[in-house]
């Protein structure tokens, strides 16, 4: 009898010291498991946010891509109308010089992102696809607007002023994207010239770029869209 109560009190000590080192781990797990529900949780309405915005950024830019394609086909006929002049002067419709001078840029909002980056929170997104083809998003939309800034800057500075020395500055001024006056619309005669020419060359050229560009960004958001979405019904 005597031998054998150091020993149960020692078994008694253990299974109490057990119980409360098990009771401390569970404790631990479940502080962890609510931590993580918590983070998950903050995740998913990040990513609802950024789904939201990139969604909405869509229509804006398949509005801009149209007004794009237009623009490229009236400077297209311009182009043709003035090469069959051979030099001599013609009347174009002033819509078509309008083109030549106007431009577009896009503007895709970018904000919850560009929160997250500055928190450092973007790191804590769960899925690694999903967090580099977010931090590939600012360069992809650098691209497009560099060349949007390119071809303003070409109208603004170069071809602006040659149809100003043409004589043309005001009725192209007044049929340009967003102008709507008396001037505009009619006929114009204008005299074609090989700078001219070289000038409606290049005009076609950056508007070929944002014509690529546009399509390219659409493409990227909505692979984003798409990993998001695979996230949020993961998450659900």
């Amino acid at each position: 009898m005597t031998s054998s109560t150091p020993i149960s009190r020692w078994k008694r000590l253990l299974l109490e010291g057990g119980v409360i080192v098990i009771s401390i781990l569970l404790a631990f797990a479940l502080d962890a498991w609510w931590d993580g529900r918590k983070d998950r949780k903050e995740e998913l309405n990040q990513l609802e946010s950024l789904r939201y915005e990139l969604n909405e950024s869509l229509p804006p830019l398949a509005s801009i891509l149209e007004s794009i394609q237009s623009l490229s086909a009236n400077v297209e006929q311009l182009s043709q109308i003035l090469e069959e002049a051979n030099g001599e002067p013609v009347e174009i419709p002033g819509e078509l010089l309008g083109s030549a001078v106007s431009w577009r840029t896009s503007d895709v909002s970018t904000s919850t992102l560009d929160a997250l980056m500055a928190s450092g929170d973007l790191n804590l997104l769960s899925n690694p696809e999903l967090r580099f083809r977010l931090a590939g998003l600012p360069s992809v939309l650098l691209d497009l607007t560099e060349d949007e800034k390119i071809a303003q800057e070409f109208v603004e500075f170069h071809m602006i002023p040659l149809v100003a020395r043409e004589g043309l500055a005001k009725i192209a001024m007044a049929n340009r994207i967003g102008f709507d006056n008396s001037t505009s619309g009619g006929e114009i005669v204008a005299h074609s010239s090989q700078e001219f020419a070289g000038m409606l060359a290049a005009k076609r050229v950056h508007l070929a770029y944002s014509e690529l560009g546009i399509p390219r960004v659409q493409a990227y958001i909505n692979n984003l869209i798409e990993l998001i979405d695979t996230e949020l019904d993961s998450g659900k």
